[in-house]
């Protein structure tokens, strides 16, 4: 064998254990899924709250490098929207649990979601122009929402709007307070507050 031959096969040697290894990195980096990335992601939103979440963070969590996070989202935006989406579902998933007859952004519900799920309360519903960023995602409660009232009161759109707004903005209040850790409410009296104000509201 002469000297370049064994030369091109050294080389031949190395280009397919690059090949090797490059594969088996990738292989080990797809194991991180999107779903164990987005999983991760909200443990670590329930816990610390979005804050806590970056893209060093996320891996570290997830005992990885950064790679396989950027090979199922593109930057932080679109990591941050899918985190969203998450948090919508699980809010709506508590709301049934709840027994609401429908997810909606009033009333005692959305109060213990507050109080059970503190960060993702903040995350949804307290961030700057957090609903400009999920509006797509609200839109569908809160007209589903203005529906059923216009069903259970006989009323216009409009009026059931203006009825929804007027109930969510109270229940925002005392939900905002309670998840910001202002005050801890008894929830009896949450309760009764709740029930007078929707009283007052169908009243007028």
């Amino acid at each position: 064998m002469t000297f370049t031959a064994f030369g091109n096969d050294i080389n031949s040697f190395i280009d397919k254990l690059v090949y090797f290894i490059e594969e088996l990195t990738y292989a080990s980096q797809k194991k991180i899924t999107e779903d164990k990335i987005l999983s991760a992601a909200m443990q670590m939103l329930e816990e610390k709250g979005y804050d806590s979440i970056n893209v060093k963070t996320l891996a570290a969590r997830l005992g990885c490098s950064t790679q396989p996070i950027y090979l199922s989202f593109r930057n932080m935006d679109d990591l941050r929207q899918a985190i969203a989406n998450a948090a919508v579902r699980e809010f709506v998933s508590f709301m049934h649990e709840d027994n609401e007859h429908a997810a909606h952004l009033y009333g005692m519900g959305y109060i213990r979601f507050a109080q059970e799920h503190a960060n993702l309360f903040r995350f949804l519903f307290m961030r700057e122009n957090a609903y400009t960023e999920m509006k797509n995602a609200l839109s569908p409660i809160i007209e589903t929402a203005v529906q059923n009232l216009m069903s259970e009161y006989g009323c216009s759109h409009e009026k059931a709007e203006w009825i929804h707004d007027q109930l969510w903005m109270h229940s925002h209040g005392i939900a905002s307070m309670i998840a910001a850790g202002f005050c801890d409410w008894d929830m009896e009296k949450v309760s009764r507050m709740v029930k007078e104000a929707q009283d007052n509201v169908f009243q007028q």
